[in-house]
């Protein structure tokens, strides 16, 4: 059985299980890959990985 990852909340500094965390995602057109859940105690942002600029395919 895989090892659960815990995330701290950088505002009120509790520890919860990633898988149940609700992530903080707009669905945007040009998704980044950022990786956002919203904290149940404080409902602030915890940020694993942030929003990045989105990108400009060039062919």
């Amino acid at each position: 059985m895989p090892k659960q990852t815990l995330l701290s909340c950088p505002h009120c500094h509790k520890q919860y299980a990633r898988d149940d965390l609700q992530r903080d995602c707009g669905n945007c057109f040009a998704c980044t890959g950022c990786e956002i859940y919203i904290c149940p105690n404080c409902r602030r942002e915890i940020v694993v990985k942030p929003l990045k600029k989105p990108s400009r395919k060039s062919s």
